[in-house]
């Protein structure tokens, strides 16, 4: 096992912690040294009590160091240091005197990634903390040129502009309040005017509701009691939307009247239910029904005169006394359609019914002259186009022989549903015309808004002086960008050229170049790590130290093995020719005893793309690593070799077909979950395995690897990543 040198990236540029870090690495070099050789147990535990005292020592000066940092990092600095002085306790408990040297292994590996691990995640984060307490050193105005660092840029404007044109930020801010002003009223007419939309929708739905109303209950046209059923339903979804609009619009402040007339309106709106409870009954008269909704329509179109009154101190009130007046407008029109339903539903008019149709013709056209007294010459010819239509001369026709017909013996002879329709798409046409009223009204806000927001942007940031001035501030603040891009450049080099030691001094920083401060710092240490954690040169294999272990312990003639060349030197496992003298071995040995020998031959998939990608050097490590995974998924007393290029052996002795195969799939997903780091990349391969035991009769273990390396090129064939298996045949005995 190779001996960990100290990097100097991991230099934190505080003498005693980092005296202290190479003093853990001495420790644990000692121990590593201890694994070649015959380890004794007091050896090692006088070093385990050395590296529990200097980890305690250790702790105490980080937590001093730390005191100036955030309770959230102090806190991490002691969780961090109790486990690592926990770990230096427990590796006691990992040693085994019956086999000082495997566990002595096992401890070490462990102790060192810990270490390694607690230096570059914990202690390097205590740098900056150094850096800053260097500052008190520095010269005022470098000390200045630090903390300016941390202003940002739009702060330091401000501040600037701020101080140096505050007269002017006086008269400005007269300009911006005014258009602030503007903004808000702006806002608040668009609330109303939404909130208008939902009113005059919810009104327009029980207008219709109360139509159908009266039409159940005086015909016994079936077709009213289907479309009353789903108007109930229309009606209800539109009386959710505006009691959930009347939550979510917040009619606070200036509007805060109109939010409690609403919230009375909502009350109200509860009689709904038991209206139509009765009518469902028809124990209400068709009278009391039409004067039911009216009520409740009326506190919806007073809501909507409400909202009229509040607009006259905005700039918006013709638009909303229009709108007024056809949401009235359109209730006349559904009381007209509900009275004469009623009428047509009992083939006659009675002398009351009558006297309502006239009164309300009368009023509509009285409201019609005002809705035009509150429209541009403009905005009326759209009116007059828009209600221009077949659908409105069928309502006329229908109106003025209900009229004419009410006026004489008051019989009628037209069907109460098709009326029904008529004057619906009437009120359609209406309610359709206000919507866009509103629409226009919500386009000229926000044209209104956008023009307050361009005057209060155009005031903040107008004026020559201030042009200037923004340009001297850019100059002052260039410097605390130039400085970290410099020290980034430097320090980007010094990692090409394999210098890992630069620490840029800027990852305080709150912005995007603090950012990439972060970045660089990530990297740098991720190559340190990768350095130490190796386990090439830096790091020797610990399993394959455990191998040679098992190896050593095996045979007497360790020594011998390694004079001989016994030892694969690339994978550190054995090698063809030292395979081959074991496998007879083991053979005479299965010969005098009759147990059981299975054989396993793996190769490592598309292994020639690592090369042709990533270079021979890389396909060195692929082929440590994959050697590592296999020894580790295999017992003390199987034999493993490397017989050729990527290709492996493994002899199973006292093994069947079925554990092997059980075994052989242990490695498969072994090397499958294998992650190998070269450089910034990650390498990840598979294997392909093939199978075969040792057959009764055979006196040599060629035949059982013939068989195995065919089921090896099934697998192959199969689509790799696989095992594959090739039962043995006993040989035929003569008569």
């Amino acid at each position: 096992m190779k001996r960990i040198h100290w990097d100097e990236g991991l230099s934190i540029g505080d003498p005693v912690l980092d005296g202290e870090h190479r003093q853990f690495i001495v420790l644990l070099n000692r121990l590593i040294d201890l694994i070649d050789e015959s380890p004794d147990a007091e050896q090692v535990h006088r070093i385990l009590d050395e590296l529990e005292q200097l980890a305690v020592e250790h702790s105490r000066h980080e937590e001093m160091l730390s005191l100036s940092s955030g309770a959230g990092a102090r806190e991490e600095q002691r969780r961090e240091h109790s486990d690592f002085r926990s770990a230096i306790i427990e590796a006691r408990s990992q040693l085994r005197p019956d086999d000082l040297g495997s566990s002595l292994i096992d401890m070490t590996e462990s102790l060192v990634k810990l270490l390694i691990n607690h230096i570059i995640d914990q202690d390097l984060d205590l740098a900056p903390l150094l850096a800053e307490r260097e500052l008190n050193n520095h010269s005022l105005a470098e000390y200045l040129v630090v903390k300016f660092q941390k202003v940002s840029f739009v702060r330091g404007l401000e501040m600037l502009v701020v101080i140096s044109l505050l007269p002017m930020l006086v008269f400005a801010g007269m300009i911006m309040v005014q258009s602030w002003r503007a903004a808000v009223d702006a806002s608040d007419v668009t609330r109303l005017a939404n909130f208008s939309q939902r009113v005059g929708g919810l009104a327009h739905e029980l207008q219709k509701e109360r139509g159908l109303s009266a039409g159940f209950l005086t015909s016994e046209d079936r077709a009213f009691r289907t479309a009353l059923q789903l108007q109930r339903r229309h009606s209800d979804h539109e009386l959710a939307l505006f009691r959930s609009d009347l939550e979510s619009r917040k009619l606070e402040g200036r509007l805060e009247q109109i939010g409690k007339l609403a919230a009375k309106v909502v009350v109200r709106l509860e009689a709904l239910a038991r209206y139509r409870n009765r009518i469902d009954r028809q124990q209400i008269a068709p009278r009391e029904s039409f004067d039911g909704f009216t009520g409740l329509i009326s506190e919806l179109t007073g809501l909507t005169n409400q909202i009229a009154i509040f607009s006259r101190r905005q700039s918006a009130a013709e638009l909303f006394q229009a709108n007024a007046l056809l949401i009235q407008y359109a209730e006349l029109g559904g009381r007209e359609r509900a009275v004469v339903s009623g009428a047509f539903g009992r083939g006659e008019f009675t002398r009351d019914e009558y006297r309502q149709l006239v009164s309300l013709t009368s009023e509509q056209g009285m409201l019609e002259r005002q809705f035009h007294s509150f429209l541009s010459e403009r905005q009326w010819l759209r009116w007059r186009a828009h209600y221009a239509t077949e659908a409105v001369i069928a309502y006329k026709r229908l109106s003025d022989y209900a009229l004419e017909a009410g006026g004489g013996d008051g019989k009628v002879a037209v069907d109460s549903f098709t009326w029904f329709k008529v004057a619906t798409l009437r009120i359609n046409l209406i309610n359709a015309f206000q919507q866009q009223m509103l629409s226009q009204l919500l386009e000229e806000m926000k044209r209104q808004r956008s023009l307050a927001t361009a005057v209060f942007m155009m005031t903040v940031f107008g004026g020559g002086a201030m042009v200037l001035l923004i340009g001297y501030v850019a100059l002052q603040l260039a410097r605390s960008i130039r400085l970290p891009i410099l020290s980034l450049t430097e320090g980007m080099r010094a990692l090409t050229a394999g210098d890992k030691s630069l620490r840029i001094p800027f990852a305080k920083r709150r912005d995007e170049l603090g950012d990439m401060v972060l970045a660089y710092e990530t990297f740098r240490r991720k190559l340190i790590r990768a350095d130490m954690l190796s386990l090439g040169e830096q790091l020797g294999p610990l399993a394959v130290s455990r191998h040679v272990l098992a190896l050593k312990r095996s045979t007497a003639e360790g020594e011998e093995y390694k004079r001989l060349a016994s030892i694969d030197s690339l994978t550190g496992v054995i090698n063809r020719r030292e395979f081959m003298k074991r496998a007879k071995m083991e053979v005479a040995r299965l010969l005098r005893h009759q147990g059981e020998l299975s054989v396993m031959l793996l190769d490592v998939d598309y292994f020639k793309q690592v090369n042709d990608n990533y270079g021979h050097p890389a396909g060195d490590r692929v082929l440590k690593f994959v050697a590592q995974a296999i020894v580790s998924a295999l017992r003390e007393e199987d034999i493993m070799g490397r017989i050729g290029g990527e290709e492996f052996a493994v002899l199973l002795p006292a093994t069947d077909q079925s554990s092997a195969g059980a075994t052989a799939e242990r490695v498969r997903t072994a090397i499958e979950n294998l992650r190998i780091q070269v450089g910034e990349d990650e390498i990840k391969v598979t294997i392909s395995i093939g199978l075969s035991e040792f057959a009764g009769g055979e006196t040599s273990v060629e035949a059982a690897m013939l068989r195995a390396d065919r089921a090896l090129y099934r697998a192959k064939d199969e689509g790799r990543n696989r095992v594959c298996s090739q039962p043995a045949v006993a040989p035929a005995t003569s008569a």
